[in-house]
């Protein structure tokens, strides 16, 4: 239903939480003409303030615009108004704060949804996947990583520490996909294509045995010496002259680039921006996108949502 926000301009859904009713409550009594230019110059006031609060809003051109009047009004008149806008003001700070709040709170939820609605095209997990735990298990969380990012560093033992809870009786599996951010981290592929040699030469176990040694050494933020890279296969039992010879290639990941790419291309498709970016899915195929390295509680909180979802 369209609503009028508090100063009686058509929102087109904005709710800025004051009808145009509940406004002339409290507006002065007045020319009808004048008033109205006053609120539409208080309108582009709060617009002003929430886009100076990094809040985005679309405004009227008038409302940019405070250095002319609308409707052709005189000095006195355009006097009057300025003076009903200072006292609304004054009178009632209260509205232009709570508008703002609410703008805000809006804008968050219109980019929370938009990344849902994104998270829903993420690639269905396959035989190509890299699972820890039960392949059927009622959630999955994928979590598109990149080895050389702290926030991922910290955030695979958060992960841990969900599959010690929920993976044990099946009810969650957890899904690796590659997110190099090449922009930041330009060993981030070399290293993915190591993890990928490690399932090649030893199955998925081998996979995950390599990615949880992997981030325990790597320093973060490319620091990484890559000649460490077979010595890490070696730790987890791997033969290190095959590994070298699986992780020949350029910096783009040689004989795995393409897989590495399809992966970057399924974060960027689902809404990622950046690293971790995760995704849980619930039984029905429900989508909670989560960016960042949430602390544990909030992980919890989302996967306990998602099975409730059965």
């Amino acid at each position: 239903m369209l609503r009028r926000n508090l100063l009686g301009w058509p929102t087109g859904g904005l709710d800025l939480g004051v009808t145009m009713g509940e406004v002339l409550e409290r507006w002065p009594a007045g020319d009808g003409a004048i008033q109205m230019e006053a609120r539409h110059r208080l309108c582009g006031l709060i617009f002003v303030v929430a886009l100076t609060f990094g809040v985005t809003a679309t405004a009227p051109a008038w409302a940019a615009d405070q250095s002319s009047p609308v409707g052709g009004f005189d000095a006195k008149q355009t006097q009057d108004i300025e003076k009903i806008v200072h006292d609304y003001i004054l009178s009632h700070p209260e509205v232009i704060v709570e508008s703002l709040q609410k703008m805000q709170a809006q804008q968050q939820q219109a980019e929370e949804q938009k990344l849902r609605e994104s998270a829903g095209a993420v690639k269905p997990i396959d035989g190509q996947d890299h699972i820890r735990g039960n392949s059927d298990a009622p959630v999955k969380v994928i979590v598109f990583s990149d080895f050389e990012c702290p926030f991922c560093k910290s955030f695979h033992p958060t992960m841990k520490q969900v599959m010690d809870e929920y993976g044990k009786d099946g009810k969650v599996a957890w899904v690796f996909r590659h997110f190099p951010l090449d922009e930041l981290h330009s060993k981030a592929r070399k290293e993915a294509q190591a993890a990928e040699c490690a399932n090649e030469l030893g199955g998925n176990k081998a996979f995950w045995a390599y990615a949880d040694r992997l981030f325990e050494v790597a320093p973060s933020n490319n620091r990484l010496d890559l000649a460490v890279l077979p010595q890490i296969a070696g730790e987890v039992g791997l033969d290190r002259t095959k590994f070298a010879t699986c992780l020949e290639g350029d910096a783009r990941g040689g004989k795995y680039a393409a897989r590495i790419e399809a992966n970057y291309q399924d974060a960027t498709a689902s809404g990622g921006t950046g690293t971790p970016f995760t995704i849980v899915i619930g039984p029905k195929g429900q989508t909670f996108p989560i960016s960042g390295a949430m602390p544990y509680a909030a992980v919890k909180s989302i996967i306990d949502t998602a099975l409730k979802q059965q």
